[in-house]
């Protein structure tokens, strides 16, 4: 049970209200519009707030003190520990994340409800787009890691598309490592400067909720690649590449232990040993796959001519 992962010490967020917003066919135009006005306050494209009817997450913003707060309930043990869980690695792999805090969620008289809760990160100085606003370039996921090479057809430079293209090369090692299963179109964003003092960048990322439930999965997956790892090319590729290898050696010296740690401390909460022994073992079966497939480039030791004399 989630609350048996909760501590007297545990700093938690609480949010009150006196009830959430409901879409319906009949309300749609309604929420349309509240949500354009939403986004330009915010930051956030319109289509991460609402759309199509099934789409629909206003229900999950609150403003607190002028501040906007996405409150995320989670009835899965698993799921609240990704999240967390998933801040943690992001800063290790050296990406920009959300950050969270527990939360709980009273509407009305009903029952609190346990989740996280995260500060809207986007800034009403930058543009936010998805993978989906470049229809151009956006064809569905390839089976070619080179195919993020094309990311230079939305950049407005050489320089600007470097920079992309390291976020990119430490973001699908990091989702890798975590198995990220639904790292949708709508689950990461792009971001650049209004006044283009700043070059398209990959903003920062979010939603780890469902990772680690497809291991052993031996595939990079997002939006935009489906790769296996065992492909030969992919071993010559990622080899003649320093940042792929950098990322892959973080990944290699990855410590889960001291991520679990690092979580129970940062939220003063509790991690069943359960639960970190499935952490433990999807660690080592991934490091396992990049050890199998030799995508580490290993250095041979220099030799001394001395040595070799004697």
């Amino acid at each position: 049970m989630l609350k048996n992962c909760i501590t007297e010490r545990t700093d938690i967020m609480l949010i009150e209200t006196e009830s959430l917003p409901v879409l319906t066919e009949e309300n749609y135009d309604y929420y349309e519009e509240l949500a354009k006005s939403m986004s330009v306050e915010m930051g956030i494209p319109k289509e991460l707030l609402i759309s199509g009817i099934h789409f629909f997450f206003i229900d999950c913003w609150h403003k607190i003190d002028d501040k906007w707060f996405f409150f995320k309930e989670e009835e899965d043990e698993l799921h609240f520990f990704n999240e967390l869980l998933g801040e943690v690695i992001s800063e290790y792999f050296g990406l920009d994340t959300v950050h969270y805090k527990v939360g709980k969620l009273i509407v009305g008289s009903s029952e609190p409800k346990i989740g996280v809760v995260s500060e809207n990160f986007c800034s009403s100085d930058y543009k936010y787009t998805r993978i989906f606003d470049y229809p151009n370039f956006y064809r569905g996921y390839a089976n070619d890691i080179q195919h993020l090479e094309k990311l230079r057809d939305l950049c407005a430079s050489d320089e600007e598309f470097k920079l992309l293209f390291a976020d990119f090369k430490k973001f699908m090692i990091r989702d890798f490592y975590t198995s990220q299963g639904d790292r949708t179109g709508s689950n990461f964003l792009f971001k650049e400067k209004n006044d283009g003092s700043e070059g398209k960048r990959l903003a920062t990322l979010y939603d780890y909720e469902n990772g680690f439930e497809v291991c052993p999965s031996d595939c990079l997956y997002n939006a935009l690649i489906y790769q296996e790892m065992k492909e030969r090319k992919l071993r010559r590729y990622f080899k003649r590449d320093a940042e792929y290898q950098e990322s892959l050696e973080k990944l290699r010296d990855a410590n889960m232990n001291a991520f679990l740690t690092e979580v129970e401390e940062r939220h003063s909460i509790l991690i069943p040993q359960d639960v970190k022994k499935f952490y433990i073992e999807a660690d080592k079966r991934k490091k396992e796959i990049v050890k199998k497939n030799r995508l580490v480039k290993v250095l041979k030791p220099k030799c001394n001519k001395r040595e070799i004399a004697s």
